[in-house]
């Protein structure tokens, strides 16, 4: 019996019931597209941002000026060794040539570190955009940055001459740096090649851009946590845990963490997730209203019908527990459509607008359902209650007045 009339009820007055599931529909759809795009967005917008520069750096430990180029190798054992995409050696000099000294770097450019995987400078430095190309490994190359090639009189096909302690390499011009930074006053060469001039093996510093998961400013020491805590830490990529783990990789190096960079895309990320979730909650509190203002008027309409039902025996707790689920089957059924719907709005809102590409996540479709469900409820509740508040006798003499 409970179920025909509530069968009945569901199908008279459509109009105001399709303005319920519609509100809640809305509601879910803006909060499962942008949740969408939040929990899609993370790991591609740090990656955007950490490819601005390495967000990590390996030095020689204290008492040794270089450290062996097979060290790096073992960066790659590591526990997060698939998220490091890329690192460089570096190997810092200056060097006379001709009349004037410049910056020379020694560094890795399309280097196979392991089968199948190839790194080096253009990979750490992404940004950087060169005139012509970079050079070859262990060839006499070099490629030059645009100020200092302006200051040198050289371009691509010039020869350079590098001198240091009567060492000397003939150089090859390849290409012209181009990036805004430090960079366009510096030459890189091959690592080999800075070898032979400063007659040491090795490099002096290496940068090393992974893949991380932001953890704001405020960094623990892991030697303070407790074992629960420095699991929890360890396993997850944290700028810090994974330095940390390159440090128990290479203990004769010191890695560490380059804060100007991971810093900025935690503050980023977190800013926009904040406005992001500020917005959901927006999209679902104009659910909530909209579904108030049809209850509200549902209720207000059928006050005789919930009055005679009182009188005739029927509990109060029932009558609001029968309101009560209609409101949460319309829910319930605009919550799906709005979850559903949501998805493709995830998908061309991040596409479209962050340039991120969205997977599906059909997971968020029942939970739209059950938010749409809840919001319903919590929305209706009021008005119920305050249209079931009086007495039967009052109700009914009110509404056939």
């Amino acid at each position: 019996m409970y179920f025909r009339l509530l069968a009945e009820s569901l199908r008279r007055g459509t109009r105001r019931k399709l303005l319920a599931v519609t509100a809640v529909a809305l509601g879910t759809l803006g909060a499962t597209a942008l949740a969408e795009v939040v929990l899609a967005s993370g790991d591609r917008l740090a990656a955007e941002m950490g490819s601005y520069g390495a967000n990590l750096q390996l030095v020689p430990a204290e008492g040794r000026a270089t450290l062996p180029e097979a060290s790096l190798a073992r960066v790659r054992k590591i526990f997060w060794r698939n998220n490091v995409i890329a690192l460089a050696p570096l190997y810092s000099l200056r060097v006379r040539t001709g009349d004037r000294v410049a910056p020379l770097v020694g560094t890795w450019f399309d280097h196979e570190l392991e089968p199948g995987w190839r790194t080096g400078l253009p990979r750490t430095r992404p940004t950087l955009k060169v005139e012509g190309r970079w050079p070859r490994d262990g060839e006499a190359e070099v490629a030059v940055g645009r100020r200092l090639a302006q200051r040198l009189g050289v371009r691509p096909g010039s020869r350079l001459e590098a001198a240091l302690g009567g060492r000397t390499e003939s150089l090859t011009v390849t290409g012209l740096l181009t990036s805004g930074g430090a960079e366009e006053e510096e030459a890189f060469a091959p690592l080999a090649v800075v070898q032979r001039l400063s007659g040491r093996s090795g490099f002096t510093r290496a940068e090393v851009f992974a893949l991380t998961t932001p953890e704001g400013s405020q960094v623990r020491d892991p030697r303070r946590m407790t074992p629960e805590e420095y699991e929890a830490w360890y396993c997850t990529s944290y700028p810090s845990s994974v330095a940390h783990q390159i440090n128990e990789a290479v203990p004769e190096g010191l890695a560490s963490v380059d804060y100007g960079v991971t810093g900025a895309t935690a503050d980023v990320l977190g800013r926009l997730r904040g406005v992001l979730i500020a917005l959901a909650g927006v999209a679902l509190v104009g659910a909530a209203v909209g579904v108030t203002a049809a209850m509200t008027a549902t209720v207000l309409e059928r006050r005789l019908e919930a009055g005679l039902m009182i009188a005739i025996g029927a509990a109060r707790q029932r009558v609001v527990f029968f309101f009560l689920s209609e409101a949460a089957l319309l829910g319930l059924l605009g919550g799906l459509i709005g979850g559903a719907a949501g998805l493709v709005a995830g998908r061309l809102l991040g596409s479209g607008v962050l340039g991120v590409e969205v997977p599906w996540v059909p997971l968020l479709v029942p939970f739209a359902g059950l938010l749409g469900f809840l919001i319903a409820v919590v929305a209706s509740l009021a008005p119920v209650l305050r249209a079931l508040e009086r007495y039967p006798a009052a109700t009914l003499k009110r509404a056939t007045a």
